[in-house]
């Protein structure tokens, strides 16, 4: 049935706000979104009543949503969805401390671009603007990622009857670049960590010699090195314990898991650490000297985040000139410390996949310890 024509007097009213003559007196009611009807209380103003049902209207209403769409319980807002989907992507998907605050971010922009759009109005638009005011100016690999990202919330959304369709699905992704960083030299590593502070160096060193990056490097605990009663010989090298590594970017594979022998140079590094005196549970550690609440995703003061160390090995390296040949982007950052140990490990004649938590590692045995699996990989180190 087609809705009734407005009177003369009453075309000037909002879209949803309506009047009725109820017991001699004009009374004013607004139809939401959902078909439900609010009732203004008798006596309130025309204007009132406009201004009351153009706020409603600006803020939930998209002009151009079919009359089909209303009424459907579970059109809403962005804004009202989003909070749902990311709740449950924390509760179905085991993200890294880094991917969830990423995640967090890409939410936050999503709520307040697009936060009043109705679900089932999002269309190509909408995602296309999106990418214009968050993706201008990065590279294609950071453009592809934010459409992973809509294509995920939106796929939430179809599960949840709040989308009909995923219209980021038919977004064109972006050829996939080559990362164009210059590799870490051992000079620039060696002068680079010459003038860094204890703590950096700490970090530096612990990566070379264990192969792995600043997200690994910085949740190293004193608790995760196992002691042994009395040094064994492995490899020619003497051996004190090992060293347990979790690498969280492929933490559901087997080979993710790693027990790193600590030889002489390893031991050198953890014990240097200490120096300081400074009570901490995690091998990089800096005394906090500021008020501020602890970092987000941080567990102790002293904890230092992968963005603090990254960003100061690049101040150190920037200040030493060492690639001032090359535009900031194209400069070696503290992840190709990796690169490095992984290169220098090889020249040596040892296989650092499995110390690297690489899968499918080579000349490895597995051994258990409370339950859970644990690679063991040769004993090695790197003297630089």
């Amino acid at each position: 049935m087609a809705a009734r024509r407005r009177t003369l007097k009453n075309t000037d009213l909002p879209t949803g706000l309506h009047t009725r003559v109820v017991r001699g007196k004009t009374r004013y009611f607004f139809i939401r979104e959902d078909g439900t009807e609010k009732w203004f209380p008798i006596g309130v103003s025309r204007g009132d009543a406009c201004a009351a049902a153009r706020e409603y209207n600006a803020k939930y209403r998209t002009p151009d949503q079919p009359i089909s769409a209303r009424g459907d319980k579970y059109n809403k807002p962005l804004s009202d969805l989003l909070p749902i989907v990311l709740k449950r992507i924390k509760a179905e998907e085991k993200l890294g401390a880094n991917s969830l605050s990423t995640l967090e971010q890409d939410i936050i922009r999503l709520q307040e671009l697009h936060g009043k759009v109705p679900s089932k109005a999002v269309t190509m638009q909408h995602v296309n603007q999106y990418l214009d005011t968050y993706c201008i100016g990065k590279s294609n690999n950071v453009y592809n990622r934010k459409v992973s990202f809509l294509k995920k919330v939106f796929d939430y959304l179809c599960d949840m009857s709040a989308m009909d369709h995923n219209p980021a699905k038919l977004k064109k992704v972006k050829p996939k670049e080559q990362k164009v960083r210059q590799r870490l030299p051992l000079d620039a590593y060696k002068a680079i960590e010459q003038a860094a502070p204890t703590w950096l160096k700490v970090a530096m060193q612990l990566a070379m010699q264990t192969t792995h990056a600043v997200l690994e490097v910085s949740r190293i605990k004193y608790r995760d090195c196992e002691w042994y009663n009395s040094p064994i010989i492995e490899n020619g090298l003497t051996v004190f314990g090992v060293l347990r590594i979790h690498r969280q970017k492929v933490q559901l594979k087997e080979a993710s898991r790693v027990a790193i022998p600590i030889t002489h140079a390893l031991k050198t590094v953890i014990d240097s650490s200490r120096h300081d005196h400074i009570l901490s549970p995690y091998v990089v550690h800096k005394l906090k000297t500021d008020s501020n609440p602890v970092a987000k995703g941080l567990t102790h003061e002293t904890q230092l985040s992968t963005r603090l160390i990254s960003s100061t090995f690049s101040d150190i390296r920037d200040q030493l000139g060492l690639f001032d040949n090359l535009q900031p982007e194209a400069r070696p950052t503290f992840h190709e410390i990796r690169a490095l140990s992984i290169h220098l490990f090889t020249q040596m004649g040892i296989d650092p996949q499995a110390r690297a938590a690489h899968t499918d590692a080579k000349s490895t045995k597995i051994y258990q310890k409370n339950h859970i699996l644990w690679v063991e990989v040769p004993a090695a180190e790197l003297v630089i």
